[in-house]
């Protein structure tokens, strides 16, 4: 008798879980709805940066096509741009987020994320929407693009977009098509460090430029620089902001030696870069 009760009661707690956790998700997703069925194309997450072209500068997250790699921005609000950068940098928070929550959630209830997916574009606004999968059933969430991306790299899922969205995915912010010379030259993506950037990645110093991220195999990484690395000196020339790295390397003499003074998760670091001729 004793271990019926323990069974139905058993029982009875995993279905007050399951009905809490989808309460949970109607709240933050209240529309259900069923994924365009066109052809998907998958997506990495490259980096968050802000896109500091509008009068008051927002967040991006931008995706890559991992076909062809062309960039993806989605312009996203600062709370989820902090999270998506913290897991980003594996940077680990005192007490869950509501992302790290809905991630806790649905691993208690034993509900695998199979996958996000961008589904439309309509009037400057992202539509996406999660699968989940759950004793065997499937189900689609309606999702914001920006919170199906925070919970997505918190459990390993994949990323998808339609074809339809990519054909009509916005441009890449102006300040970062003008760095498209110190990208070939060096292999770095960059931005200026803004008090707003700053503050989204908890650091100290308030000028400088951001490295936002580093393509493999480049110049910069074979020099051992990082995503995340705040360049402060070059060969000791002050680096306060973007303009000032690019009249360095325009007025740089090639071939030669570069020393890049950096700040790295607090500490200083220096890397010496052989400029090509």
């Amino acid at each position: 008798m004793r271990n019926r009760f323990l069974f139905v009661k058993e029982v009875t707690v995993r279905r007050g879980i399951l009905f809490v956790a989808f309460v949970v998700l109607s709240y933050l997703a209240p529309r259900v709805g069923v994924a365009q069925e066109n052809t998907l194309v998958e997506l990495k997450v490259k980096r968050v940066m802000l896109d500091t072209s509008a009068k008051a500068p927002v967040a991006v997250v931008i995706l890559e096509n991992t076909r062809e790699k062309k960039l993806i921005p989605i312009w996203i609000g600062s709370g989820e741009a902090t999270s998506i950068a913290l897991e980003l940098e594996n940077v680990a928070t005192p007490r869950p987020n509501a992302h790290d929550l809905i991630r806790n959630i649905l691993q208690g209830i034993g509900a695998a994320l199979q996958r996000i997916t961008i589904t439309d574009l309509r009037n400057d606004t992202y539509y996406a929407s999660i699968t989940l999968k759950l004793k065997g059933e499937e189900f689609q969430i309606d999702s914001r693009p920006s919170d199906a991306i925070a919970v997505a790299l918190r459990m390993k899922a994949p990323i998808y977009a339609s074809t339809q969205v990519l054909a009509k995915a916005k441009q890449l912010p102006l300040p970062e098509r003008s760095k498209e010379d110190l990208r070939k030259i060096l292999g770095i993506h960059i931005q200026d460090l803004t008090t707003e950037l700053a503050s989204l990645f908890d650091l100290q110093v308030k000028k400088g430029v951001l490295v936002a991220d580093v393509e493999p195999g480049s110049l910069a990484a074979q020099a051992g620089v990082q995503r995340g690395d705040i360049i402060l000196k070059v060969n000791n020339r002050a680096i306060q902001k973007v303009g000032d790295l690019e009249s360095f390397f325009q007025d740089a003499k090639r071939p030669g030696q570069v020393r890049m003074e950096l700040l790295r998760k607090g500490k200083s670091s220096t890397v010496v870069l052989d400029l090509p001729s």
